[in-house]
């Protein structure tokens, strides 16, 4: 019986030194590592007073069964079912005490989120709060404010996400608590050293300043200099089709809200790059494109648009045969890019303000509410109301009163304001905002349902934790705001709010609404395309920063087929008149809201 029991325990030795995994390994925070109980255990009757054993002494403890007790057998020989029922007793409470400490632990780190979720909804609440401050009352006051605001948060962000790595998470099961940690362990910016990220945050601050603050000379006008792009810029370059006017509005805006930034975006892509290596990413290229969550996103992209460009290449052509037909063959050649200062858009991303040029039929009635609008006193408030019955027609959420008691729809008229439309959430699952300086025309009413579909994604989510609230991907939100813009802007809906008489069903009147939607959104795929490829090539290297003007023509070129109105040089930086590139957001969101269109 000794020979045996010998040999029954030189069988199990390797197992001693074997590693096994345990849940103490799990690190989490240490205040919550000293309330961790010290559990009692019964063995034998007797009460033992040890730490918490971790999974891997519990998994060996089941590997070895209780301690054999020769006082068990009275003559030295154990009935061997004994044994086992007594084995697997013993199995059966280490499995349950296995699996309850895990539960608790599990139950820990739940409680731990749960407390970071609300102390970082509170912090970015005071946050949001500022740079709304800022961006609807721009002065050097509420700048430095939303400064400051912004460097509490991210070092509020900098500790969670610290402690976040610092939990095993591969001995997470939950799929939910997985995917929480993980989004709170992505620092992004905010893991960069103090005084570097603090010079990121003011790069974009100052260039955002530059680019509000710009102001042109008015064309033939030398004393009417306080011409901005939102409201003035942008109705003349939609309406106005004198050529040279055009030409003077285009060059000046770009010399200067591009031009006077160019050497802090150049900062802006060293600063990139660091970003991206203490996020362990290769470059700034790879990083920008990292929260799609593709590993061939830009391939994805191509594909995307080589399925959409027949159409793109078929309305290009038709669009330069028009203006052609209307500037003269001296300024338009039949086989050149586009110039871009003549298509109704500062930046060429959508055509639609030339309709009246390039429209198929033009002897036909096409869409257009405005007249209507402002037949029947339509104002901004009222256009949102009407949007937020829009979706609650469709068993959507309503906004409620604060909505609109904080919210901004006009331009105001006592300061300086950032008029780029957009949608905030406060974080406090109650406050959402709108920012937009509204006109009353077919246009906003589109932009301000595009809007109110920001607010509705921030209602079905407010219930989740903050990091879930996040769209899905960068190009999520946009794509789902235009797809509720194409679903409003059919003649059926606006003849169902008295906008539009009810038409007579022809061939060419379909033809013009197609053609109408078709030059805003298809035109704008390829420009889209062009900027955010520009961008990854610049914070990649695969573009010389020192030639990233002529690099971004060149892809506006290849893309869209546009040029600028005059030759250009690297002293300017024409990207940079595009808000998005100051701000520093993606821009890209090829195809997808015709894909969630198809799909509604």
């Amino acid at each position: 019986m000794t020979c045996c029991r010998i040999m029954l325990i030189l069988c199990f030795l390797p197992f001693f030194c074997d590693p096994i995994w345990s849940f103490a390994q799990l690190d989490l925070p240490p205040y919550v590592q000293q309330i961790t109980p010290k559990p009692e255990i019964y063995y034998n009757g007797d009460k033992v007073t040890t730490p918490l054993q971790t999974l891997g002494d519990v998994d060996r403890d089941r590997r070895f069964g209780p301690p054999y007790d020769e006082k068990n057998s009275e003559d030295g020989s154990d009935d061997f079912r004994d044994r086992f029922n007594l084995n697997q007793r013993y199995l059966d409470r280490q499995r349950f005490q296995q699996d309850r400490r895990y539960q608790i632990e599990l139950e820990k780190l739940r409680n731990l989120l749960v407390e970071t979720d609300h102390r970082g909804s509170v912090e970015c609440t005071n946050n949001v709060a500022a740079q709304w401050n800022f961006e609807t009352n721009v002065n050097a006051f509420t700048q430095t404010e939303a400064l400051n605001a912004q460097q509490r948060y991210v070092e509020y962000q900098r500790l969670v996400a610290e402690q976040s790595k610092s939990i095993n998470k591969n001995l997470i099961l939950d799929r939910k608590l997985y995917r929480q940690l993980m989004l709170q362990s992505e620092a992004g910016a905010n893991a960069l050293p103090l005084d570097t990220l603090d010079r990121y945050n003011r790069l974009i601050n100052e260039m955002l300043y530059i680019y509000n603050g710009a102001t042109i000379c008015g064309y033939q006008q030398p004393f009417a200099c306080n011409l901005r792009y939102i409201p003035d810029l942008k109705e003349i370059m939609a309406k106005s089709r004198d050529w040279d006017e055009l030409q003077h509005t285009w060059l000046e805006y770009h010399r200067k809200a591009g031009r006077e930034m160019r050497d802090g975006y150049e900062q802006l892509i060293d600063v990139m790059n660091e970003v991206a290596y203490v996020n362990n990413v290769t470059n700034a290229g790879e990083y920008w494109y990292l929260p799609y969550e593709s590993g061939n996103f830009r391939q994805d992209v191509d594909i995307a648009w080589e399925q959409i460009r027949p159409l793109y290449d078929g309305l290009h052509a038709y669009v330069r045969r028009k203006l052609r037909e209307y500037y003269g063959p001296e300024r338009i050649n039949r086989i050149a890019p586009l110039p871009s200062h003549i298509l109704g858009n500062m930046y060429a991303q959508s055509w639609s303000n030339i309709l009246d040029i390039i429209i198929p039929y033009p002897g036909k009635k096409l869409i257009d509410i405005t007249p209507r609008m402002l037949e029947q006193r339509y104002t901004p408030l009222l256009m949102f109301q009407l949007a937020e019955e829009f979706f609650t027609s469709i068993n959507m959420s309503a906004v409620g009163p604060e909505f609109y008691q904080n919210s901004i729809f006009e331009q105001p008229v006592d300061r300086r304001a950032l008029c780029e439309p957009s949608a905030w959430d406060f974080c406090n699952r109650h406050d959402f905002r709108v920012k937009v300086c509204a006109d009353i025309n077919q246009k906003s009413m589109i932009s301000v349902h595009h809007e109110m579909a920001h607010i509705q994604y921030f209602l079905q989510y407010r219930h989740l934790p903050k990091v879930f609230r996040n769209g899905a991907n960068p190009a999520f939100h946009q794509a789902i705001g235009d797809a509720v813009g194409l679903s409003v802007s059919t003649p059926k809906h606006f003849q169902t709010l008295g906008l539009l008489q009810r038409s007579v069903d022809e061939s060419s009147y379909d033809i013009n609404y197609l053609f109408s939607m078709a030059i805003d959104k298809v035109a704008f795929l390829p420009f889209a395309l062009a900027l955010d490829n520009w961008r990854y090539d610049i914070f990649s290297g695969n573009a010389n920063k020192h030639m990233m003007n002529c690099h971004y023509w060149n892809l506006r070129e290849k893309y869209s087929g546009t040029k600028p109105p005059v030759l250009r040089s690297e002293k300017d930086f024409d990207p940079g008149a595009k808000y998005h590139v100051p701000a520093n957001i993606p821009y890209i969101k090829l195809g997808s809201f015709l894909r969630l269109y198809s799909a509604l």
